[in-house]
């Protein structure tokens, strides 16, 4: 099996193993077959908000908004990597190889003297590959709205920012929440068949998380009890048509349970998304889109998947994307955003209060980028966010991103 080259799609989720298989940035051979190789990247932007106001009695939870106006010196949506990667020698047919990536946080706190830029080790994986397929062990990006993510251009730019302007350390959030719910990385142990005509099926076995109504895990009512893994599996196909254009098509879903101790009731979060990723010469058309239920906001699972009663909140959401490429430049713009359903408790406190959860986000993005040569990146980016709630009120806010990347 040859070393690999892990290009910056890679960099957020090598255990899909579609980088190309060009040789690596740094490569040094070993003796009996093994070789290690590095990849990585860095990157900064300069982001300016200015928007609307906050509303009124408006429920605006994790990664919410304020009416905050400035500017900020951010990493992008993808922190900054450097990664390692090892392959044995080819033993018995098996090809054995292993990754660690670290993602460090270039920004601080938006305070002069910090210490508190954080490491965040998103990859610890091995793997195994034979005429069997692949098998996949260790922490790596999830299958359930994986690939939906990676199709989207804001993976490479900066996207949006949470509330009070990132103001603690950490990444711009790029689309989370508006056209997919983030998958996070989890410990799995994942199933990968091989090709099969351009077909390929993978199944993953998962560490559960808690399901709840709070923040990571907090507030008003959490099913912290978890006797089963989470299972996923997501199926695709890539192949060609006409005059060498391409077709990619994919299908993911997650299920998992979980008990609330108190009272013992069992919560269940389930979800299906999928796409379709189309390039014609220097055309790539995509659509993705998902729906589920206890998937959460922004965050899978662990933040505003429930009501305060422990209901499960629906939830669904769709991005549409078109880029246009000419010479070393990209042109891109999507669009696409989140819906929520309201549960009947939460249509009680608002018919009490006045106050009203979140009803729906969409956010519009322009984006060109620049490639000066194979390593060094310019990138720059518009977008226009709307949120509105389930009592009439509304939020809109434009954001302005300009940075540059260093690849390896």
């Amino acid at each position: 099996m040859k070393s690999r080259r892990f290009n910056i799609l890679a960099v957020v989720a090598a255990l899909f193993f579609l980088a190309s298989s060009a040789q690596a940035a740094v490569v040094i051979g070993g003796a009996d077959g093994w070789s290690f190789s590095t990849d990585g990247q860095v990157n900064l932007f300069g982001v300016y908000q200015t928007g609307d106001s906050t509303p009124d009695n408006v429920v605006n939870p994790f990664l919410g908004y304020t009416d905050d106006e400035g500017f900020r010196l951010k990493s992008g949506f993808l922190p900054a990597c450097f990664a390692f990667n090892i392959k044995a020698p080819t033993i018995g047919g098996l090809d054995m190889a292993a990754r660690i990536g670290f993602y460090p946080e270039p920004a601080n706190a938006n305070l002069k003297n910090t210490f508190d830029a954080q490491i965040d080790l998103r990859e610890v994986f091995f793997t195994v590959d034979g005429n069997f397929g692949q098998v996949m062990v260790g922490k790596g990006l999830s299958l359930f709205l994986g690939t939906n993510l990676l199709a989207e251009q804001t993976l490479l730019g900066a996207g949006r920012m949470a509330g009070n302007l990132n103001a603690n350390v950490g990444p711009t959030l790029g689309r989370i929440g508006f056209g997919y719910v983030y998958p996070q990385f989890n410990a799995q142990v994942r199933y990968t068949t091989p090709d099969m005509n351009g077909f390929k099926v993978a199944v993953g076995v998962y560490d559960p998380s808690v399901i709840a109504s709070g923040v990571l895990g907090g507030g008003d009512y959490t099913a912290e009890e978890t006797k089963l893994p989470r299972f996923e599996s997501e199926i695709s196909y890539a192949g060609t048509f006409g005059d060498g254009n391409t077709l990619k098509l994919y299908m993911n879903n997650l299920w998992q349970e979980a008990k609330n101790k108190d009272d013992g009731k069992d919560v269940t979060a389930w979800g299906v998304g999928g796409g379709a990723i189309v390039g014609m010469g220097p055309f790539e058309l995509s659509a993705s889109g998902f729906t589920g239920e206890a998937l959460g906001r922004s965050i899978m699972l662990d933040t505003e998947a429930l009501d305060a009663t422990g209901e499960e909140r629906e939830t669904w959401g769709w991005i549409v994307q078109g880029i246009y490429t000419f010479g070393q430049n990209k042109l891109g713009i999507s669009y696409g955003g989140n819906e929520f359903e309201e549960t009947s408790y939460e249509k009680d406190v608002r018919d009490a209060t006045g106050t009203g959860e979140i009803e729906s986000q969409y956010q519009l993005t322009a984006m060109w980028t620049h490639d000066i040569n194979a390593h060094l990146k310019l990138v720059t980016e518009i977008s226009h966010i709307e949120l509105e709630w389930f009592n009439g009120e509304e939020w809109k806010v434009e954001q302005f991103n300009v940075g540059a990347f260093f690849l390896w």
